[in-house]
């Protein structure tokens, strides 16, 4: 598909219907826009960007009319620590007599059942660390050691993320967390419905998972493309603060964006590294059995 032609398709994409939850959609809804082949149950399965900055009254819709039951996070430890400390210095600046609402709205959503699962864990920082020179292994550990996080993870951003891109994230990621991804999927087949998955923005990790769950899906590559190349539109009000936090980490602007070729890309990656998707899934435990739970979960009848 040509990049006019994705231009053309993500404009069939529906846009976030919050103000506060960005990048938010329907998956079944978004595929059965773009694709009459192969249909999803709609109002099952949603996607998007941290949900813990939101408003109440959009924490408020997110239940009520999409009845969220079940959340996976795919963040880091160190992400909900930030994200703690940010929402901490709300509350301690409520002491006006208008607090904003999402100042008082809670991290975490009552009466929703939380999965975090973590795609940058161990076994990928182990990877990414691998990779460092020697000097600049001493460096990250030195700065770690004085509390200089930042500094430290921006040593890997320039020196090993970068240079292999948003394609050889989402690859490190297949090569290194099977273990997380089985978890991920285990939710996918088994938990409560309906689910929304999310990690930041709702781009790259989201966007992997997604991409994984349209292959056990038999959604077309080129839809699949289409849904990832999305978030760039959806993410575009907040591209000048994403880029200044992805420089801090050593990364460039165009990290922000959604590469036309990350889904062929990484398509790619998986059947010469493993074969074939269907492979892949199960040598890392998605095996056919789980794969036909979600089948039977999302597929229309």
């Amino acid at each position: 598909m040509a990049s006019g032609s994705h231009t053309t398709a993500t404009t069939a994409v529906p846009t976030s219907p919050f103000k506060t939850i960005l990048n938010f959609r329907d998956i079944g809804q978004t595929i059965n826009r773009l694709d009459v082949s192969i249909l999803l149950r709609p109002g099952l399965v949603y996607r998007g960007a941290r949900p813990d900055e939101a408003s109440l009254e959009d924490q408020r819709t997110l239940i009520s009319n999409y009845r969220i039951k079940t959340v996976i996070d795919l963040r880091s430890k160190t992400e909900h620590a930030q994200q703690g400390r940010k929402h901490d210095a709300r509350l301690r600046d409520t002491a006006t007599l208008f607090p904003s609402e999402s100042a008082i709205a809670p991290l975490k959503i009552p009466n929703v059942c939380y999965h975090d699962i973590s795609l940058n864990g161990s076994s990928y920082e182990r990877l990414l660390l691998k990779r460092l020179r020697y000097a600049s292994l001493a460096k990250l550990i030195a700065l770690l050691a004085v509390g200089r996080r930042t500094e430290a993870i921006a040593i890997l951003g320039r020196e090993v993320i970068q240079p292999r891109g948003l394609v050889g994230q989402a690859t490190d990621v297949i090569d290194s967390s099977a273990t997380e991804l089985k978890q991920i999927f285990q939710v996918l087949a088994d938990a409560q419905y309906p689910i929304f998955f999310h990690c930041t923005s709702g781009k790259d990790r989201t966007g992997l998972v997604a991409f994984i769950l349209l292959m056990i899906l038999d959604v077309p590559l080129s839809v699949v493309s289409v849904d990832y190349m999305a978030s760039e539109g959806e993410l575009a009000s907040e591209r000048e603060f994403r880029t200044e936090e992805l420089r801090a980490m050593g990364l460039s602007d165009d990290f922000a964006d959604c590469p036309p070729n990350w889904a062929v890309d990484v398509q790619r990656h998986i059947t010469e590294t493993y074969g074939s998707c269907q492979a892949y899934l199960d040598r890392i435990g998605i095996s056919e059995a789980l794969r036909h739970k979600i089948r039977s979960n999302l597929l229309q009848e």
